[in-house]
């Protein structure tokens, strides 16, 4: 039978030095119970944070390039483009010579 590994969440000291603010944050309570329930929290990633690193990165990226370029078009059908319109405005009423 081959020796089992140590669990991740064993009772090992930690690395990190004890200052004041470690210290704090480790004597934090929850002090509400109406507002977080009687116990600890344990609320789940869900849709892109529960993703790999990697794919919820491509997935963001993904995401935030179609809604782009989805905004970018409405705006453009929407209002055209005012800049390329006000030249060929100028141009029209002063001609190159």
């Amino acid at each position: 039978q081959a020796p089992t590994s140590p669990t991740p969440n064993s009772n090992k000291k930690s690395m990190i030095r004890p200052t004041p603010f470690i210290r704090q944050a480790e004597r934090l309570i929850n002090r509400n119970p109406e507002l977080f329930g009687p116990g600890p929290l344990a609320r789940r990633a869900t849709g892109i944070g529960a993703m790999p690193p990697l794919k919820g990165l491509v997935t963001c990226a993904a995401q935030g390039l179609a809604v782009g370029l989805a905004g970018g078009l409405a705006y453009n059908v929407i209002y055209g483009n005012p800049g390329i319109q006000a030249i060929e405005d100028y141009y029209k009423e002063n001609p190159p010579r």
